[in-house]
């Protein structure tokens, strides 16, 4: 039977993969819009880097964007940029942040307990909702609850050298499909599934071909799977964790 530990390995997989230094410079860099310079010509930082650049596309001012950039003869030049969802800032500010161990002993306790992890995530939930110390903590963690009540496990990740992502999992009826944001790699969606022979099949969906090609390169790193495919398309969120009903909050126990 597919799990939640199938799709949590596989994006820890491709979070190392991510990580190499050998990678570093091939991944796209974060770029944000400072100003509007007349037509076209917009004020950008690039790390630590202003400077003024062209862009045919209309940018937004303020918003961060995934772009690559490569130099040449004539100086930076920035291709494909991708604007940044506002997702990445909800990570930033999330109270709650699951790290590798805390994700163990939650499926430790449902395994030792006879119970699914739908439970045990919702008995941590409502447990740590009365100790919640703020208004906005208290409904990050009711959306949560609502998420879950949706069949949506919604939850950032905060890894050992303090890289975090976000990682959605929902469990259809043959197959789990997952969502996640990476700072480096963008967004991340998908599908794993048992065949008829219960090999385990893996879906990937990523932003662009520099993406696709990264992993495909690395395929040998994404263990477990008798069968991968990756595309490029656009991923949505399987969860809108900005949106909350206050009226849910009377139903959260139900």
């Amino acid at each position: 039977m597919i799990q939640p530990t199938h799709i949590k390995n596989l994006l820890s997989q491709i979070a190392t993969t991510s990580n190499s230094k050998e990678l570093n410079a091939s991944l796209p860099m974060l770029l944000r819009v400072l100003d509007k310079k007349g037509a076209n010509k917009y004020i950008i930082q690039l790390g630590k880097l202003i400077i003024e650049t062209q862009s045919n596309k209309e940018l937004n001012i303020g918003a961060n964007y995934w772009a690559n950039v490569k130099q040449d003869k004539n100086g930076l030049l920035i291709s494909d940029l991708i604007q940044q969802p506002k997702l990445l800032e909800n990570i930033v500010h999330a109270r709650l942040k699951l790290s590798s161990n805390d994700l163990k002993e939650l499926l430790n306790d449902a395994h030792n307990g006879g119970k699914n992890i739908e439970l045990v995530f919702k008995e941590f939930l409502i447990d740590r909702l009365p100790l919640a110390s703020t208004k906005q903590e208290f409904l990050e963690l009711s959306n949560l609850l609502v998420a879950l009540q949706n069949g949506i496990f919604s939850m950032v990740i905060k890894e050992n050298d303090g890289k975090e992502s976000l990682i959605q999992i929902k469990k259809q009826i043959e197959f789990l499909e997952f969502y996640s944001i990476f700072n480096n790699l963008g967004e991340i969606s998908g599908t794993v599934s048992l065949d008829e022979r219960s090999n385990i099949n893996l879906r990937i969906c990523v932003m662009n071909e520099k993406i696709k090609r990264i992993l495909e390169n690395n395929i040998d790193k994404l263990s477990g799977f008798s069968n991968i495919q990756i595309d490029i398309g656009k991923n949505l969120p399987l969860w809108d964790i900005e949106s909350f009903e206050t009226s849910y909050i009377l139903d959260l126990k139900g």
